[in-house]
């Protein structure tokens, strides 16, 4: 770890931290290093990474590297440069690297900095890389600095010319692009509160003169202006509020002019396969999408038949992977190659599954009939040739061959898995189509695809665990391994080769057996790829756009709350606690083999986009069929937001149980919109709009709340001013006092819970909680208490009526330690035909003590996320951390004022007449309360 400190008269300079790999292990607890601004940038006050935000410029591997204070480093292979900055102020000497107060913003394509100081005098420093040229532009203005001070650039030498991967975090060692020997150049600027301008072009600098400098300027931020913009996000959460621009700039990093690149710093170089070739299609780059594709469909095969048999395994490499030679099942018509434009080179994975998959989607973003025939004999030698290697015994389960990010030490065994036969069901399912479009014969794609599903169903799915396995065994016993990884679960559902229920069902198996990781204490938490060992690379790591694309099966599956929180949690372990802002990076800080490690990653950068626009916003195309879905994934607690995109754009606003949505779309042919709404469980209902270009989409929520007042009795204040007195044990013992809290350490200990604040928050009988209206009076009796104590029924049912998809809960009780990781009551809902659905009401999983918030550290204290909505009945507070919003802290007497209420949601089958609610007390000491009932 390499530390700069100097002290400078006047201006206090402090520690600097070199970006750097993290050690092995326990990663060490972090800070918020950036957050997002008002303006939609990232920004960070005397922050202290060096060389972590790159600018691209042009589509050249050049870059300039930025940190959090005026430092920089030009990156290009044989060109590398140090760029350091000293103001030569009233006569000193003072690095800007080092100053005291500095602001640093990163913003459509540019680094700022403000810097105060010398007496209150103001330094502004802008950056930009050129989008045309391996070059950049500095402008710097000051003011109350006139006639003090002048700027002296310095360019050196970096400490390591031969980099490793490029400079890149966690890669190349700490320090490597730092300073070395005396300077090469140096560059004297004037400071004379005018603004004044320098150009580095590949790694010489120049001063500029003011009408060049501001020319060159403005017409590079403009252009990164209008691409940040292409990609626009508005909604309550800041910290999603900066990604569409971040976005679209990682993206224009990752292209070199004709292809999607394999990552932007680290490894830049072509790639085929991985997730990055989903950008032009998502981000609106209709023609790089195009510009990619076929450059890689000259990349296949198409004059070397398979004329050697299976098996043909490398035996100089002990018969672990395929022999590279020409004419084998492998190595032949239909493969696709490493590089573009290439057909000669074998390579020792298949990415023909990944580049294929995003083709398809291609196609759904424009139905262009010309371009499917052109690329038509490209689908279907893919197909056969993944046919006749993968599944040559026919069976409709495929085998996978580093088909995959996570491939690196996968291996099946010829086995039957189940990520690669989900790609080649949705390969053809949509050949079927295509074929159907184009005039071609879609019989046998469709048959292979209801096959290949139909095996999937009954050989790889487990009912009992709700769930795929990773794959069956080709020999031996033939078991099936049921501990999937995540991409057995994402991928099927990705490919759409389940039913909605299954795919509720399987993220619920990630909620339970995927290992969850803190992010710090923000409340949210990433995921591991899987829970296998020992550890091997690619098999059981915390990677980025792994945990994204677990984040899209959530979106996919209905479950907008988890899918949201596992996101965000990503977002913010790479983009805000990390030491790169905005980046869209490999692998996190959490990965106990390797932490943060590589930015600006095109497999993220691709599925990040995905997650975004198809998951969070729900953009879904599917021109194949003439329609596009939109189907929100926002968390439950927002009315309003909006996305702007090429080739789609709305405004979503939920307001007194409507929804409006305002949606404009400019594709290359007119689509059908489709609103589908979640009503949980898989559930959705689609509302139909038109194939106007601008169109208004309106509909109610069909919130039912039900009607409980002649069931109440008690006011939610009485709960602990009662006298628990019977029933009692019968012997001498330690219990809890008679008022129902404490225990015999502090039997006099009580709580006051107190409802009037959330009373007058109760507008005409309603009270809205997370856009969820309940029916609740302002005064008099609100709550049914149930309980094993005769002070209340030990149960108590209330009738009900019609359909719905689910059930929303508003509830207060008791609870305690002793009654913990317990079901300490349940509710049951009973439908006419006398079968039910159940919510067990668990401490602490989703019963919470009225009076006070449980302490959760990830560790000895932990309890599933996301919380449950509570409200503060002394505030009116709705939150799922209701202590950080009320500011409870330490790990005891976490007391809410005045008590808190919560929300359950519970799903039903909408299908089924509904009969009645049971709430029912499970445990001893406890009071289990129901205020309110609202059906949808």
């Amino acid at each position: 770890m390499k530390y700069h400190l100097v002290v400078i008269a006047g201006l206090l300079a402090v520690p600097m931290l070199d970006a750097q790999a993290q050690p092995h292990g326990t990663p060490a607890p972090r800070t918020l290093q950036y957050q997002p601004g008002a303006g939609g940038d990232f920004f960070c006050v005397n922050g202290n990474n060096r060389y972590t935000r790159a600018l691209y410029g042009s589509h050249t591997d050049w870059r300039l590297e930025t940190s959090d204070r005026p430092i920089f480093a030009v990156v290009k292979k044989g060109h590398h440069r140090n760029i350091r900055l000293v103001a030569q102020v009233d006569g000193k000497d003072y690095p800007l690297e080092e100053v005291r107060s500095c602001t640093a913003r990163y913003f459509q394509g540019q680094r700022t900095y403000q810097i105060i100081g010398w007496g209150g005098a103001q330094l502004d420093i802008r950056v930009v890389a050129l989008p045309d040229g391996e070059a950049a532009v500095w402008e710097l203005a000051s003011t109350g600095l006139a006639g003090r001070a002048r700027i002296k650039a310095l360019v050196s030498e970096i400490a390591q010319p031969r980099l490793s991967r490029n400079g890149d975090i966690g890669a190349d060692k700490s320090g490597v692009l730092e300073p070395k020997g005396e300077p090469l150049q140096t560059l004297k600027l004037a400071l004379d509160d005018a603004v004044t301008y320098m150009k580095v072009d590949v790694n010489v600098l120049s001063q500029l003169t003011q009408v060049d400098g501001a020319r060159l300027y403005e017409a590079a931020a403009d252009h990164y202006r209008q691409l940040a913009e292409r990609i626009q996000f508005g909604t309550p959460d800041p910290f999603i509020n900066t990604l569409g621009g971040a976005l679209a700039l990682a993206a224009d990093g990752d292209w070199d002019g004709k292809t999607w690149l394999h990552g932007c710093i680290g490894w830049r170089m072509p790639l085929a396969g991985w997730r990055a070739g989903y950008l032009g299609d998502v981000m609106g780059w209709n023609d790089r999408a195009i510009s990619h594709f076929d450059a890689y469909a000259k990349s296949q095969v198409t004059e070397v038949p398979a004329t050697l048999p299976h098996p043909a395994q490398d035996s100089a490499l002990h018969m672990a992977r395929a022999e590279k030679r020409w004419g084998t099942q492998m190595y032949s018509d239909g493969y696709i190659c490493r590089n573009p434009e290439r057909n000669d080179q074998m390579h020792h994975y298949d990415m023909n599954l990944n580049y294929i998959d995003e083709l398809l989607w291609h196609f759904q973003y424009d139905a262009d009939t010309a371009y499917m025939r052109k690329m038509w004999p490209v689908l279907t030698r893919h197909l056969a040739w993944e046919k006749r290697n993968f599944d040559p015994d026919g069976d409709h389960l495929y085998d996978a061959y580093c088909c995959i990010w996570a491939s690196d030490a996968l291996y099946y065994s010829g086995g039957a898995v189940t990520h690669s036969s989900a790609y080649n069901y949705r390969g053809n399912r949509l050949a079927a189509r295509i074929a159907e479009l184009i005039g071609e014969n879609p019989q046998p794609y469709r048959q292979e695809a209801e096959a290949i599903l139909q095996a999937m169903n009954q050989r790889l799915w487990m009912p009992d665990k709700g769930v795929w396995a990773e794959y069956q065994e080709a020999m031996g016993l033939k078991r099936l391994h049921d501990h999937p990884a995540v991409w057995s679960i994402y991928t099927p559902i990705d490919c759409g080769a389940c039913t909605p229920e299954q795919a509720y069902q399987a993220t619920q198996y990630i909620d339970r057996q995927i290992p969850h990781i803190d992010v710090e204490q923000s409340g949210y938490q990433t995921i591991s790829t899987s829970d296998w060992m020992p550890y091997a690379w690619s098999i059981n790591n915390v990677a980025a756009a792994e945990v994204m694309h677990t984040a899209l099966a959530y979106f996919e599956a209905g479950r907008a709350d988890e899918g949201y929180r596992l996101m965000k949690a990503n977002i913010l372990d790479q983009m805000y606690y990390g030491q790169s802002p905005a980046n869209f990076g490999q692998i996190s800080h959490y990965d106990a083999a390797r932490g943060e490690c590589y930015r600006d990653f095109g497999d993220c950068i691709g599925i990040s986009s995905r997650t975004l626009l198809q998951g969070l916003f729900g953009i879904i195309p599917q021109a194949l069929d003439g329609q596009c879905i939109i189907r929100p994934g926002f968390p439950a607690e927002w009315d309003s937001a909006s996305v702007s995109t090429p080739y789609l754009s709305y405004q979503f606003v939920r307001k007194n149980g409507k929804v409006r949505v305002e949606i404009t779309q400019h594709f290359p042919q007119p689509l059908q919109i489709i609103f589908r709404q979640n009503l949980s469980g898989g559930q959705y209902r689609d509302i139909k709009g038109t194939t106007a270009q601008h169109q208004v989409i309106e509909f109610d929520l069909d919130y039912q709340p039900v009607k409980l007042a002649k069931y109440f009795n008690a006011s939610v204040s009485d709960i602990f001013k009662n006298k628990y007195v019977s029933p009692r044990p019968q012997t001498t013992t330690l219990q809890i006092p008679v008022q129902g809290i404490g225990e015999w350490c502090h039997p006099t200990k009580t709580a006051e819970i107190n409802d009037s604040v959330f009373r007058t928050k109760i507008v005409n009988g309603i009270f809205q909680m997370a856009g969820i209206p309940f029916s609740t009076p302002q005064k008099g009796q609100n709550i049914i208490y149930t309980s094993l104590w005769d002070n209340y029924p030990d149960a108590i049912t209330i009738p009900l009526k019609g359909k719905a998809s689910r059930a929303y809960l508003l509830m207060a009780g008791s609870t305690n330690h002793m009654q913990s990781r317990i079901d300490n009551g349940v509710v049951v809902v009973t439908y006419t035909d006398d079968t039910t659905d159940s919510l067990a009401l668990r401490n602490p999983d989703n019963w919470c003590p009225i009076e006070q918030d449980y302490y959760i550290d990830g560790k000895a204290f932990s309890a599933p996320q996301p919380r449950p909505y509570r409200v503060c009945f002394g505030t009116g507070d709705v939150s799922r951390n209701l202590g950080s919003v009320v500011k409870l802290g330490g790990e005891y007497g976490r007391d809410i004022p005045g008590g808190a209420g919560q929300m359950l949601e519970m799903p039903l089958n909408p299908q089924k007449r509904l009969k009645s609610l049971t709430v029912r007390t499970l445990s001893n000491d406890v009071v289990i309360g129901l205020m309110a009932v609202t059906l949808q």
